[in-house]
Order: C-alpha cells, then structure tokens, then sequence
C-alpha cells in the first residue's frame, strides 16, 4: 500500500533561499560570538495511536473525513468534517449541530462507504469510529491517513471522543466538556442524594415481541452511574451493555423504580408506544407510580449528548 505524500513539504526554492540568507549573515561583521543555533520548525505530522496501529497524521488536518461515530466527535469540538457517512440514529447531534452537518458532503451510510466520494473531497484525514463491521481501512487509507477507533460498548465511544479530539489538535475543547460534565455531576450527587438511591432501570424496543434492558454500561446507564445512582437487579450488570428479553418477561422491571426509556426528539417508536400501552407494562410499579420517563439523545457517545442526559435525569431526580 502507498503511503500517502506527507503534506506541507517545504518548496526547495525557500529551503535555498534560507539558505543564501544564512550565508550573507555569516560574512558580514567577523564577530567573534558562536553561531546562533538554528530555529526549529514545527513538526509537519506527527504520530497517534490508533486501534489500526501507530499512524503518522498531519499536525495540524484541515479536511477532514468523520465516518459512524467520528462525525459527532469532531463536531462536538468544533471541527465540521468535510465528509460524513449519513447522520441519522445512533449518532444524535444537537440541533445545533444538524445545522452544521446540513452542509456535510455524504460519503456512504452505516458501515457502507463510497470510496469515490471520500476521495472527491479531498481529505488529509480519515477518521472511522465505530464497531468492527470489516471498515476498509487499507483502502481508506489509499486515499489520506485513516485513524480507526474501534467500539466494544458505549463506554469506549467517550474514550475515543477524547482520542480524536487530541488527534485534531482539539483536547483543549475536549477537556472544557468534561470538565462541564464532571461538574454537573457533582452537583447533582450533593443535591439528590436520597433520590439516587432509586432503583434505575434502562429500556427500549423494536418490536418482534423481544425489548432490551440496559444496564449500567449502556447509553444511559453510564451517566446514572457516573451520577452513583441504584440500578435493578437485571441492569446492575457489566458484563453487557444490554440484554434482550421476550416482552413476556417484563417481569423483570418489577424492582425498578424508575425505568428509563430512550426516544428521538420527544417522540417514542411505534413500537415503543405498543409497548407503553401494553397491559403487561401498565402493570409495572414504576409506570403505575408514573416514573417512566423518555430521554432524547439516548445514544449518548460523547460529553455533549451524556451531558444533554444528564439534564434531563436532574428533572426526574426533582420529581422523585
């Protein structure tokens, strides 16, 4: 496989230039005093660490290519890619940052990627974050260095956020997010104290008779830990991020005092709301105590959308 040329290589002309220059100085004056040492440029590239391996990058990207996950990290810092794979579920943006993804050229969906369209647009680095569905890596890489960071569960997505920002050259920006999260965090520990000792449970479905119980690894689940909060005997697991379940065993909500329920811009599924309305679920303490609650951007990867959670779980701890 080729290497791609590395970019900003210095024009032989200023290398001359600089040169003559140098020279001139050194015949004019006849003092005594050492030469002064010459200045240091600034590295070009430099190399990171990446699931793919050590990959040399440039120091300072300007096109950049954000595929699955990787989009929402560079947007989360500030950096608009100048390629994307389609934004839709399970990478949420704030709306703010639809606005800014509106202008993105699409270059594939899901783990589909149109090599032709990621090399139309020019890029001097490609990012892919997401689990391992056979990226074509070498080929991207044919293309401009490619940082790949892979995903096991939604815990490594805020790893990588902070990876890739680093990479850019953003960790100042990624740092100001977390350290916002890590903060509100505190605050809402000293606050709610009692109320975190409810029993949380993490649930969502796509019909077929089956639904999904988070646990404390899942989307939401890692931010009512972070919070210290009490999970039910089937969420309080980290072995998996979820679990699938026969909708005939709801049963299993039974000690859950607060069942959390993810949901796109304030509206549930189909077959969420079949759910809902089952009576099997109606019969459940806490949607008979109404403390079944909806969250929007409940693929939380990043501090951004965790923070955006976050907000929303300090409502329900007011109401409990």
């Amino acid at each position: 496989m080729r290497s791609p040329v590395p970019p900003f290589r210095r024009p032989r002309l200023l290398v001359a230039a600089l040169t003559v220059a140098a020279l001139s100085l050194t015949g004019c004056g006849g003092s005594d005093e050492p030469d002064a040492a010459p200045s240091s440029q600034a590295p070009t590239t430099r190399v990171v660490e990446a699931t793919n391996g050590s990959i040399t990058i440039p120091a300072d990207p300007q096109k950049i290519v954000g595929i699955n996950y990787a989009t929402g990290a560079l947007l989360d810092v500030g950096v608009v890619p100048v390629g994307t794979t389609k934004i839709e579920e399970p990478l949420e943006l704030t709306p703010e940052q639809q606005a800014a993804g509106a202008g993105i050229t699409e270059i594939g969906a899901g783990d589909q990627i149109n090599l032709e369209k990621v090399a139309s647009v020019q890029p001097d680095l490609i990012i892919v974050e997401g689990a391992d569905f056979g990226w074509p890596i070498d080929k991207l890489s044919a293309i401009a260095p490619t940082l790949y960071f892979e995903v096991k569960a939604p815990s490594d997505l805020v790893a990588s956020a902070e990876k890739i920002a680093e990479a850019v050259g953003k960790g100042d920006q990624l740092k100001g997010l977390k350290d916002a999260y890590d903060a509100k965090i505190t605050e809402i520990k000293g606050k709610y104290p009692e109320q975190l000792k409810k029993k949380f449970t993490v649930v969502s479905t796509y019909g077929g008779g089956n639904y999904y119980l988070g646990t404390r690894t899942s989307w939401i689940g890692q931010v009512v830990d972070d919070l210290g909060g009490a999970f039910s005997q089937a969420s309080s697991s980290t072995e998996t991020h979820e679990t699938e379940e026969s909708l005939e065993n709801l049963s299993k909500l039974n000690d859950a005092d607060v069942i959390l329920i993810g949901r796109s811009g304030g509206e549930f599924t189909p077959e969420t709301t079949e759910m809902l309305n089952s009576s099997s679920f109606k019969l459940l303490p806490a949607a008979k105590s109404s403390q079944v609650h909806g969250i929007d951007f409940s693929y939380a990867d990043r501090y951004t959308t965790m923070t955006a959670v976050l907000g929303q779980i300090e409502k329900i701890l007011q109401g409990l």
